[in-house]
């Protein structure tokens, strides 16, 4: 697929879409600068439009209310790749002038209502299945609109709890506790929970080549690979990607690594329009995690 035509879309729970359909003509500028990862850290987004009226200036929305915003490459007479790199709560919006324009400045995070608000006072008896409590713990996040996704747990990670387990906070710190302990990581990726395990992944693979956006030659990290690319909303944190390079020598099993972070940025207009990916890599299938991944098994054990 030929990536040249960019796509961008923003939609707010109030009723305001900016740059509606796919049409590629009178399109408001937008630019945005979003950080992504495997941690249970809110995932971040910083997004700019250029010139909204008043009327839609006002109907951006407040504190905690919803945006997504749509980006890719639209082809023509092909559908493209234009998907979600980022749904969440909105933070902050400010309104400055430059020049003739005015930019509205839209700072968010994702799963943001539930990660403040999301508490559970509970207790366990032994013998308790620790996916009852993760159930438990994402039931209540639900409740302020996180869905479920990808669930994949451990293989080794322990069936019950060996004694009475009790849990009394914020479900963002239980959920921490419990998967430093299990070694799982989890996270809200556009506002759906995901699991993974210390070592795993989920989902697919996307293939990385000079062919299907990437751009310069891979750099080799301690533990894996970081990688710039033409946006791909397919490319996620908890996923992998394949990277084929002949400028060096991959240090992943067949070139596979799993996004730990990425960052999209850019804008509709010109300049950078990326994917900045930090990739751990894959060694018979699971993720190399060294000292910290040998760590946090004995942890898991005691």
């Amino acid at each position: 697929m030929l990536q040249y035509l960019r796509k961008i879309r923003a939609t707010f729970n109030g009723g305001l879409t900016v740059n509606a359909g796919n049409s590629q003509s009178h399109q408001l500028k937008i630019g945005f600068n979003i950080d992504k990862g495997v941690s249970s850290s809110p995932n971040t987004a910083d997004i700019e439009i250029w010139n909204l009226n008043e009327s839609h200036r006002n109907s951006i929305g407040k504190e905690l209310d919803t945006i997504t915003l749509e980006a890719g490459y639209m082809p023509p007479g092909e559908q493209g790749n234009v998907g979600i790199i980022f749904k969440g709560a909105i933070r902050d919006v400010e309104h400055r002038r430059e020049g003739a324009d005015i930019v509205s400045k839209i700072i968010c995070g994702d799963g943001d209502k539930a990660l403040r608000k999301a508490t559970i006072s509970k207790s366990y008896k032994k013998g308790t299945p620790v996916k009852e409590v993760v159930e438990d713990i994402y039931k209540e996040l639900e409740k302020d609109g996180v869905k479920r996704g990808e669930w994949k747990f451990p293989d080794d990670m322990p069936e019950t709890y060996p004694r009475p387990y009790a849990m009394c906070g914020s479900c963002r710190r239980e959920l921490d506790t419990i998967g430093r302990g299990m070694g799982f990581y989890w996270n809200i990726q556009n506002e759906t929970m995901e699991i993974i395990p210390g070592d795993g992944y989920v989902g697919g693979v996307v293939l990385l080549s000079a062919q299907t956006g990437l751009i310069d030659a891979p750099t080799i990290t301690d533990n894996g690979v970081r990688v710039t690319a033409l946006l791909n909303p397919e490319i996620r944190p908890n996923r992998r990607v394949q990277v084929i390079s002949e400028t060096l020598q991959m240090n992943g099993e067949n070139g596979m690594f799993r996004v730990s972070t990425c960052t999209y940025s850019g804008d509709n207009r010109d300049g950078d329009f990326k994917v900045e990916i930090h990739g751990e890599a894959l060694q018979g299938g699971k993720v190399d995690q060294g000292k910290i991944g040998k760590r946090k098994k004995r942890k898991a054990k005691t």
